[in-house]
């Protein structure tokens, strides 16, 4: 599996997961559906995985936990609730960039049209081939 196509592939997972729940279920109740859609998919994932980064050569261990790491190189967080804010998309992008991942999904499964609740980030790094 490419990891630029992961993002699309796990995007698919979510919406077979709206398809069957439709809007209106917690977030939790999202969360664990949508463990069992990649299982049967046979993604490598990773669920509640702490947020750990490096501030001035230390590392820093957080209570933050990351609700799905994909592939090690998409970060994936699940809610539902009435939209998402521009906090929450801000949220993503700091998430994505102190976890060094690729790419970065946030998901709002309670919207009539799941397209509709979903904010998608991918990094662009610039390449070391100029250096």
């Amino acid at each position: 599996m490419n990891a630029a196509d992961l993002p699309h592939l796990v995007i698919g997972a979510c919406m077979n997961v709206h398809r069957a729940l439709g809007p209106g279920l917690t977030r939790d109740a999202y969360e664990e559906c949508l463990a069992i859609e990649l299982r049967e998919l046979e993604f490598d994932f990773q669920r509640q995985v702490p947020l750990e980064f490096a501030y001035h050569g230390r590392r820093v261990q957080t209570q933050t936990r990351l609700d799905f790491v994909v592939g090690e190189s998409l970060l994936l967080l699940v809610r539902a609730q009435g939209e998402i804010t521009r906090l929450e998309q801000q949220e993503l992008e700091s998430k994505v960039r102190l976890g060094k991942f690729a790419a970065g999904l946030l998901v709002n499964f309670n919207v009539g049209t799941l397209r509709k609740g979903i904010y998608q980030l991918t990094v662009k790094r610039r390449s070391d081939a100029g250096e």
